[in-house]
């Protein structure tokens, strides 16, 4: 077998010819024109990179797999990649993003992103949308702004950061997040979050917001009900031992096997120990699979704690018309919830671009959510499947494509390498990503 020789080229040769797709949908929303009116934190000499670019220079960093600034920097050297969106400069380097994510404070922050999303979804027609908060830990390994010991489940006495989301279960798209210190509590802020959320979401457009036991608090119910139009809530209540007390006295219990087979549920009100009113609960009880035989001895001694031996109990506390059934079913399906968490971490690198500055790291924390969203778009309106496919799938089948420019006349032609069923694949994707145009029906919306 003869050896392969190499040699040298100076045509334009890219890896990610199919950064295309996400060029497209970017530039068809609309999102460029909206970014390049906000009061962005522009360079200050002449010769600085354009804010417009630095952000879309990131966003494509992000969905081509980068999880640290310097990662950004090692697309500088392709072209093709700066053809497609017209970067002057090119891409910038990683000091140079470093130097553009210092300038974001929190003034900045509060300005442009909550607008940012609110633009985004102002192009979705979708109504009373269901929206999951929840809270997550990132652990980091360095001593960054806002780091400190705090729960963490995974690095046990690490430092880490502790930031807040909302999410978009019909969609399936972040709506909101902050990022916060490690040592804060699932409900830190969550008044203040709340407001910002519903500035992005009106409240007329929500049906119903679901919370797991981290954010079960009378001060969270109390601002859902006095709002102007109330919004409807389903949080999971802690298990104290008042409640432990009324599920015991509970004496009529309802079995039904749509959620999960042998489960059984009751119906009462509740009003916590600092509470200024009795609020609606549904408790459910889940059929235990193992009974110990220390739970057999204490069932004996104590007739009226052996249903507690029987089953795991859970208690919702809500004020909306939803069945005992239909209220464990549609919390049950808030676990998504915990998906498009892991997907953020391992795929998007939410977990990533740690900066010395809070409120840097947070910048580029919430931009991740703008490219996560973009994407979602192209998966629901062009790929149009079922299936809901990682980004590291779309990146191996639609993204990483041998690519080079040539010219025609005064055209410039993106030649992709493809044949095949994948060139068929590809063009049936293409002519999708061209009909693509706001406001976006999602079909499972």
């Amino acid at each position: 077998m003869q050896p392969i020789t190499h040699e040298f080229t100076d045509r334009m040769v890219s890896p990610w010819g199919g950064i295309k797709y996400f060029h497209s949908v970017y530039r068809s929303s609309g999102l460029r024109d909206f970014l390049s009116s906000l009061p962005l934190p522009e360079p200050g000499s002449n010769r600085g990179y354009k804010a417009i670019d630095l952000i879309e220079g990131f966003l494509a960093s992000v969905v081509l797999g980068s999880r640290r600034l310097e990662h950004c920097g090692m697309l500088r050297t392709d072209a093709v990649i700066q053809e497609i969106f017209g970067w002057k400069k090119g891409m910038a380097s990683a000091s140079t993003f470093s130097r553009f994510f210092q300038r974001f404070d929190s003034e900045t922050n509060d300005k442009l992103f909550p607008a940012i999303m609110k633009f985004i979804f102002s192009k979705v027609t979708s109504k009373y949308l269901t929206i999951d908060i929840d809270s997550t830990v990132i652990t980091r390994y360095g001593k960054q702004e806002g780091s400190a010991v705090g729960y963490n489940p995974h690095n046990y006495g690490a430092y880490s950061h502790h930031p807040i989301l909302a999410f978009c279960d019909e969609l399936k798209m972040v709506i909101n997040g902050w990022m916060r210190a490690g040592n804060t509590d699932s409900k830190t802020g969550i008044l203040p979050f709340l407001e910002e959320l519903f500035t992005i979401i009106e409240p007329s457009r929500v049906g119903l917001i679901r919370a797991d036991v981290g954010f079960y608090s009378q001060n969270i119910m109390h601002y859902l009900e006095d709002l102007p139009k109330p919004v409807k809530y389903l949080i999971k209540a802690r298990c104290t031992a008042s409640m432990i007390s009324k599920i015991a006295s509970q004496e009529e219990w309802l079995r039904n096997d749509d959620v999960i087979e042998g489960s059984i549920y009751a119906e009462s009100t509740y009003q916590g120990q600092k509470w200024t009113k009795e609020r609606r609960l549904i408790l459910v009880g889940v059929p235990k699979k193992f009974e110990s035989k220390k739970s057999k001895r204490r069932s004996e001694l104590f007739k009226e704690y052996e249903v507690l031996n029987q089953y795991e109990f859970y208690g919702f506390v809500t004020n909306s018309d939803l069945s005992m059934v239909e209220a464990h079913r549609r919390y049950n399906q808030r676990g998504d919830a915990e998906n498009r968490i892991k997907e953020l971490k391992y795929d998007y690198a939410m977990d990533g671009f740690a900066m010395n500055k809070l409120k840097s790291t947070e910048a580029a924390f919430r931009l991740v959510f703008v490219a996560f969203n973009i994407m979602t778009i192209f998966k629901q309106m062009a790929m149009k499947t079922t299936v809901n496919h990682r980004l590291s799938t779309i990146r191996f089948q639609c993204i990483a494509i041998g690519s080079y420019l040539v010219e025609s006349g005064r055209k410039k032609i993106l030649k992709l390498a493809a044949a095949g069923k994948r060139r068929h694949f590809l063009e049936h994707l293409f002519e999708n990503v061209e009909k693509i145009r706001p406001p976006y029906r999602f079909s499972n919306a």
